[in-house]
């Protein structure tokens, strides 16, 4: 069971190697001031291993304030990394919130920490149900790691979602009790801005993003892989004359099953997976594509349709977005299609909102997302990177290098696009996206440098198609 402790040191916390939030020093003074003002609400959650799990922004605010001591709960089990993550993202979550409850009133005269009993609690609302059933497995497996606030008359104000899942689980609640008037106070003051989650301390490699990847046809996922960008733009229309190529392929399920029909099909995949191999790669195969795609063009020129089916969304970064798109543009030629799908910032608020929740092993069902729409995910040991876009924040990124862009069907889960009329791109700029794009890194600092002939294929290519 964790251990609960009114005054720990600070100066014993160890912050761990990440933080996925990071503050403005607007909101740093802001949470100072808080601190100042309530003290410290919520106490810190401590690994096994002496590591701070959740509450690094709170311990360097205390510090700053000269504060030696902070309330924390002791974890009597060192966590995995992948749990250590979620401590942190749902102990943070704020604004995931949604339920509603209540606890038994309280003499005026109690003011600061106490336990209160499952049933002690009205569950009012229940809501946010991937992070309530996130909440009860940390809670199922390392006991009650977390806490509520709460006035004298019983309103809670403060961790809701971590409330039911007690009840649920008929578990012991650590309450911070405080005055009506405390807490109406208080409550404008979480209504502020108290960081926004950041990834790009983590350093996640492109290469990575293999673990994004998924069987198109015939996947442990089901019809949920099955892929909306071919079936509702591709197979329709494609003809037998048409060349069409696939960047970013992943498994290739598709545009292989194209070309067993006799399709005039290629494709390019920077992070082949290695057959047989744990978190292996096969760049041998990623080198055949290029030399295939440097080959087909010479000979053929550009594509008559490009794919670009759930690539944007395994960026990693808003410089690599740029890169994949100046790439695509290149390949499609003038008169060509560029037909695209991502993942829909709808989706979010959905699954982590929705009244019912599938799990897997990769906690997917919980997407906390920074300012320029990334979550983060840790798989297999390694941290992966997803980015979600609106219908609006799609299309503007489009426009700047297709001049026709054409949104599909908006299911809420998923958008797709058609993009037709490629823009002229800067030669410096193109060069370095295609640079990056066909030699891209690998475990190591490795890079096969196999990718200038296909970089100046494309080159000429365009500047030709561009000159028209």
């Amino acid at each position: 069971m964790p251990e609960f402790v009114t005054d720990y040191p600070v100066a014993r916390l160890k912050p761990a190697p990440y933080n996925p939030r990071r503050l403005s020093p607007e909101a740093f003074d802001r949470l100072k001031q808080s601190l100042d003002l309530f003290g410290c609400v919520k106490p810190v959650i401590v690994n096994g291993n002496g590591i701070l799990v959740a509450g690094h922004q709170r311990t360097k605010s205390l510090k700053a304030l000269g504060h030696t001591t902070t309330p924390a709960i002791l974890l009597d089990a060192q966590v995995t990394t992948q749990d250590e993550i979620q401590f942190n993202l749902l102990h943070n979550s704020v604004e995931t919130d949604g339920s509603n409850v209540t606890v038994a009133p309280a003499p005026e005269d109690i003011h600061g920490w106490e336990w209160v009993s499952a049933d002690e609690i009205t569950v009012r609302k229940r809501d946010s149900a991937a992070v309530r059933s996130e909440i009860a497995r940390l809670m199922t497996r390392y006991g009650p790691w977390g806490s509520i606030v709460a006035d004298h008359a019983g309103r809670v104000i403060l961790n809701q979602d971590y409330a039911v899942a007690a009840v649920d689980l008929r578990k012991d609640v650590l309450c911070y009790r405080v005055s009506v008037q405390e807490a109406d106070e208080l409550l404008v003051w979480l209504e502020g801005e108290y960081g926004v989650y950041d990834y790009t301390a983590l350093g996640i490699k492109s290469y990575n993003q293999h673990w994004c990847q998924m069987h198109r046809l015939g996947g442990d996922d089901g019809d949920s892989a099955k892929s909306a960008v071919y079936k509702n733009h591709v197979l329709p229309h494609i003809k037998r004359s048409q060349r069409v190529v696939d960047f970013g392929a992943g498994e290739a399920a598709y545009i292989q099953m194209l070309k067993g029909q006799g399709y005039k099909a290629h494709w390019y995949e920077p992070h082949v997976k290695a057959k047989g191999k744990q978190n292996a790669l096969d760049v041998a195969a990623t080198v055949a594509h290029i030399r295939d795609l440097q080959r087909d063009i010479r000979a053929n020129g550009l594509y008559d349709i490009v794919v670009l089916d759930s690539v944007i969304n395994s960026i990693t970064s808003l410089e690599f977005e740029e890169h994949v798109l100046i790439a695509c543009n290149s390949l499609c030629a003038d008169d060509g299609v560029l037909v695209t799908g991502t993942r829909h910032a709808k989706s979010i608020s959905k699954r982590n909102n929705g009244k019912k929740y599938r799990n897997n092993r990769y906690r997917r069902a919980l997407e906390f997302v920074d300012e320029n729409g990334f979550s983060a995910t840790f798989r297999a040991g390694v941290w992966t990177m997803q980015r979600f876009h609106t219908p609006e924040s799609l299309t503007a990124l489009l426009r700047r290098y297709f001049g026709e862009v054409k949104l599909g069907v908006d299911t809420g889960g998923s958008i797709t696009a058609e993009c037709r009329r490629p823009l002229s791109v800067p030669a410096d700029r193109r060069r370095a996206a295609l640079e990056a794009e066909f030699n891209m890194e690998y475990p190591d600092n490795y890079r096969h440098n196999r990718h200038r002939p296909l970089v100046e294929a494309l080159m000429r290519a365009c500047a030709e198609r561009d000159a028209l």
